[in-house]
């Protein structure tokens, strides 16, 4: 066990002062570079998610932002988590240690809906905690991923129940040029990071191709709750006991092009990790809950067409495999089949129509102690949809739409949809959309009966219902500065929540679920090497038991989000600084009202081939937290200390 003095917000931004002093004193020959890699503003960026098929993300009548693969590569990030986290609004749930449970929010709603190129990734299960279908920690590589597509806002009309708070789609990379990237880092507390990937095109066909191992020997949180670590003051680093990771991930992309309108794509991912889990400061061990370990094995064929016309077309099937050991064991199955096609019908209308069919399956549920909660439990679900992109003049475009889906446990849903986008200038598009959301209670909430621990599940919930509505616009300022704003408002009814005591828990509806938030989001560059981003995100969240009145959600763990990030980048170096804030919490909740975070990420291209790269991470070693441990034990869950990583690339 370590120690050292705390510190505190001025120290965070001392270190920020320095960083961007350091961005300032780049050597001039290296100023006198031309260079080609500045991000391309997302405002530009064409993207599939928000509409099913290529729409310029400002046009999209939605709230987008694209994370594109140089971001990722040139950022501060160890995990997928870390990436959207650093996205305005996002708000991702987490603890210090690398195997901790990692689940997301977007809209300030944890019902959000994971895609890889278009399928689903959610759990049939669910992840224990909330109103989440995926554990972000469980997706170990980041190699393979071209882009990330954010949507926030409801599109249960195009993608059925999970997308109340939004979609992301982790768009993977297709082979190109025969290429074979080699990655080691290493840092802070015995982290090791392996890599691999090679690509390739031939005769039509192409292959990308990833292998990670990612290992780490312990990690250190920085104290909040002096109380819960006996001897500490706030801010002193603390070993995390048991909490040695281990992660391993490989990745395959095969494509094969028939002709210029049609290919075939097979996609393969293998993600398995084990790590210790401290359970909390103040408990670190609670039973025989002290490993964690996380199996993925998916698959997906999909068959191409019409690619080169404006409503290109798929056919795919699918399937995922999880197997989790936390609290026992948890074997999961999703099978599935998607079609999709549309028409182009005269300069107006692009009609897109499409069907899906999921099979969700829990193999079996065993509790810690080998008691089984249950097992070979199914639900299936057949859905049409229907989406006309009317281009009334223009300047107006008019995306009505309409989904049905049928599910095995509670029969039909219809969710409609209509999005409105005006074009006020070539610069300007201002949006308004309305869109119906469900999102069914997942196989745990229905089927997990653990009498030994007294968990109950309930085979008589009904599904969450309700709406969101979103008003924004996107301006482009200028060649160099755009900006983003959007207001959002949703309810649900028959909200489910899981209800916990001292010694049981168990799942009900509840009577009301209401959010409303705003974001702001600007990014600008200065000149060809110098650039900017800053956001400020507001989340008011309300729930309503038994219709007794409104409350306050208190352990929102971002009421107001802020981020920013500075940069430069030229042909050798990109540096950038970012940071992320959190003001508004509740004290009884949280220790602090606030927070700020830096990091810092280095990269400096030495050779056409070979580059170094420098990762600082919570650079002013800031005590804070992100998930919230209740008014008794403020604190349980603190962030990680003060670290680095440092590495090299190299390809061949």
């Amino acid at each position: 066990m370590t120690r050292k003095s705390g510190t505190g917000t001025s120290k965070s931004w001392l270190c920020a002062m320095v960083t961007s002093a350091l961005l300032l004193q780049m050597p001039a020959a290296v100023l006198a570079e031309e260079t080609d890699n500045q991000e391309t503003f997302s405002l530009d960026a064409m993207v599939i998610t928000a509409n099913r098929i290529p729409t310029e993300a400002a046009k999209t009548a939605a709230n987008v932002t694209v994370v594109s693969k140089e971001q990722i590569e040139n950022g501060p990030y160890a995990n997928l988590g870390d990436v959207l986290r650093d996205v305005n609004g996002v708000i991702v749930s987490t603890k210090s240690f690398a195997g901790a449970n990692q689940t997301i929010r977007l809209n300030g709603d944890d019902r959000v809906l994971v895609m890889i190129d278009g399928r689903r990734i959610s759990r049939p299960q669910g992840v224990m905690g909330g109103r989440a279908s995926i554990d972000l920690s469980s997706i170990v590589s980041l190699d393979n991923i071209e882009r990330i597509e954010i949507v926030k806002g409801g599109a249960g009309a195009l993608y059925g129940s999970d997308a109340v708070g939004g979609v992301i789609n982790i768009i993977t990379r297709k082979g190109t040029e025969a290429k074979t990237t080699i990655d080691f880092s290493a840092g802070s507390w015995g982290i090791r990071n392996y890599g691999l990937s090679t690509q390739g095109s031939e005769n039509g066909f192409s292959w990308y191709v990833t292998a990670n191992k990612k290992e780490q020997d312990y990690a250190k949180y920085s104290v909040l709750n002096p109380t819960l670590t006996p001897g500490s003051s706030k801010g002193d680093s603390y070993r995390w006991p048991n909490s040695r990771y281990e992660g391993e991930g490989f990745t395959l992309r095969l494509d094969k092009e028939i002709d210029d309108n049609r290919s075939v794509t097979f996609n393969f991912e293998h993600w398995n990790d084990e790590g210790g889990q401290p359970f909390s400061v103040k408990s670190p061990s609670v039973g025989l809950v002290d490993r964690s370990t996380r199996l993925s094995n998916n698959w997906a064929l999909t068959y191409d067409f019409n690619k080169q016309k404006d409503v290109p077309g798929f056919a795919r099937i699918y399937a995922n495999y999880a197997n989790q050991g936390f609290y026992g064991t948890y074997k999961s199955r999703t099978q599935g089949v998607a079609y999709q096609t549309g028409w182009q019908l005269g300069d107006q209308h692009k009609l897109i129509a499409g069907v899906d069919w999921e099979k969700g399956e829990v193999i079996e549920n065993i509790s810690q102690d080998n008691t089984v909660n249950y097992k070979n439990k199914a639900v299936t679900n057949t859905a049409i949809y229907l989406q006309d992109i009317f281009t009334v003049t223009g300047k107006w475009t008019v995306t009505p739409g309409i989904r049905y889906d049928h599910h095995s446990k509670f029969g039909g849903q219809t969710t409609p949809k209509v999005n409105v986008n005006y074009s006020a200038d070539s610069a300007t598009d201002i949006y308004l959309s309305y869109n119906k959301v469900f999102k069914a209670p997942n196989l745990d909430d229905l089927y997990y009966n653990d009498s030994g621990y007294s968990y109950y599940g309930d085979p008589n919930l009904k599904p969450e219902t309700g709406h969101v509505v979103s008003v924004g616009v996107n301006k482009k300022l200028d060649d160099n500065t755009s900006v983003k704003a959007n207001y959002f408002t949703s309810k649900l009814n028959n909200a489910i929540d899981w209800e916990y005591t001292a010694t049981e828990a168990w799942v009900r509806n509840i009577a009301k679920q209401k959010k409303h938030g705003f974001e702001l989001d600007i990014q600008h560059k200065f000149s060809d090497r110098y650039y900017a981003e800053a956001g400020y995100s507001y989340i008011h969240s309300e729930e309503n038991y038994d219709n007794v009145g409104y409350i306050v959600d208190a352990k929102n763990s971002q009421p107001n989000g802020y981020r920013v990030k500075v940069g430069y980048t030229d042909t050798q170096w990109d540096v950038n600084v970012t940071g992320q804030s959190a003001t508004g919490r509740d004290t009884n909740s949280f220790v602090d009202s606030n927070y700020w975070v830096w990091n810092l990420a280095a990269n400096y291209k030495m050779t056409q081939d070979a580059s170094v790269y420098f990762n600082v991470y919570n650079l002013g070693d800031k005590a804070y937290e992100l998930t919230s441990s209740g008014s008794g034990s403020r604190g349980n869950y603190p962030m990680a200390s003060r670290h680095f990583v440092m590495g090299i690339k190299y390809s061949f």
